[in-house]
């Protein structure tokens, strides 16, 4: 059965993938255009191309779309179990916490490292946030 809230994970973690999908595709496809200002503190073409922006050789796009995949693979598992001591509970409270930890620590590299905001890659960090609080608060 599946409740309200495995139903906003799910939407939650489908808009991440999108995004991290659509940043994917403006790394690799030169002919995607990046829907973003580059004036001022809000500059995602400085973000998306800065040496921060790819890790082990793959864009961060890549790492999102990979970590909501995996997030929405859990939330639906979980919410057919149905349980709240589940395993598959457990494992989605876990990786919730581990992307909160990266954005936290991504947040760290736009305003400190690089000096810009990607607002594409603030949306990003909302949704994980908001999944995070949702998993904090203990809903299921």
């Amino acid at each position: 059965m599946t409740t309200g809230w495995t139903r906003a994970r799910l939407i939650l973690s489908g808009l991440g993938l999108l995004v991290s999908a659509y940043l994917t595709a403006v790394h690799y496809i030169t002919a995607v255009p990046l829907a973003c200002p580059s004036t001022g503190i809000i500059d995602c073409a400085q973000v998306l191309t800065s040496p921060q922006s790819v890790v082990l050789g793959l864009p961060l796009g890549v790492w999102g779309m990979a970590w909501f995949l995996v997030l929405g693979l859990l939330a639906a598992r979980a919410g057919r179990a149905g349980a709240t001591g589940s395993g598959a509970v457990l494992a989605r409270r876990v990786w919730v916490a581990l992307g909160a930890v990266a954005v936290v620590y991504f947040i760290y590299l736009e305003l400190l490292v690089i000096g810009r905001i990607c607002i594409w890659c603030t949306s990003v960090h909302l949704i994980v946030l908001a999944l995070f609080a949702m998993e904090a608060s203990g809903v299921e």
